[in-house]
């Protein structure tokens, strides 16, 4: 395989070249690259299915001088998420899609719905409200959590491809998440669920109701972003019960230049 997106070994290269100009110019210490090119397909057990021959990439960044990084991490990654899980929706309808669910997962939705919880829309007057919710969560997962002024700089970075969305119990807040849409996808970049009512399925209904969305608004996949490497954790689990892929992208290289590096630990000095 020479390419991947219609990106080619010539284009990449071309690519490299400016890119590293850029950096230079600006006075870069380091530079570092993570394509969004499949190395591998992996099933719910993390087990590979399909790999990609991505040399075609990886020999162009080692001959320019970059380390390459990779292999699943056991912790989540709040920067950028090299490992993501995908469900396809090309061929999928609202009316059908929940029939695709893993068992439990239909039973904890059902389960959802039995207790009335309903979706809306959450403006950002409430984003404190939205951020302890999220803490709520990570704290239980020992994930830091995010200030409020983030969200609301993603919010005007992405405005109406931001959609801040919640899940109301009885008049209260008690589970959200922020998606991201795009042309052909909807991405779900992060969510929690108050703790006190961890009993009720909440998020499993919020993820039921936003894959709709995206079948709705003619978008062919679902991304519910970052996974680790342990096959047991409970953020993988909850995310395949939805039935989808685990997908591998090519992973990390970065490049210090020198100089710039020895600079740097002078002047901190």
């Amino acid at each position: 395989m020479v390419e991947q997106n219609g990106v080619s070994q010539a284009d990449f290269v071309d690519f490299l070249v400016k890119s590293e100009e850029f950096v230079r110019e600006r006075g870069a210490i380091s530079y570092r690259i993570l394509p969004k090119v499949v190395r591998a397909l992996r099933n719910d057990k993390l087990e590979i299915i399909e790999s990609n021959d991505l040399e075609w990439l990886n020999e162009p960044l080692l001959k320019a001088g970059f380390k390459y990084y990779s292999g699943f991490k056991h912790e989540f990654d709040m920067d950028v998420n090299m490992h993501v899980y995908l469900k396809d929706l090309t061929e999928l309808s609202e009316d059908d899609v929940a029939s695709t669910y893993n068992q439990t997962t239909r039973r904890n939705l059902r389960a959802a719905i039995k207790k009335g919880v309903n979706v809306r829309k959450i403006g950002e007057s409430e984003f404190a409200d939205f951020v302890a919710i999220l803490k709520s969560s990570n704290q239980k997962n020992g994930v830091g959590t995010r200030d409020e002024e983030y969200y609301h700089n993603l919010k005007t970075c992405f405005g109406e491809q931001a959609h801040f969305m919640g899940v109301e119990f009885e008049g209260k807040l008690i589970s959200a998440g922020v998606f991201i849409f795009s042309k052909n996808e909807v991405v779900y970049f992060e969510g929690g669920t108050l703790q006190e009512y961890r009993k009720i399925p909440a998020s499993t209904f919020l993820q039921d109701y936003m894959i709709k969305e995206a079948i709705r608004v003619g978008a062919s996949k679902y991304n519910f972003y970052g996974i680790t490497a342990e096959p047991k954790a409970s953020l993988l689990r909850f995310k395949a019960g939805f039935r989808g892929v685990a997908v591998e992208y090519a992973g990390e290289y970065r490049k210090r230049y020198l100089l710039r590096t020895i600079f740097s630990k002078i002047f901190r000095k």
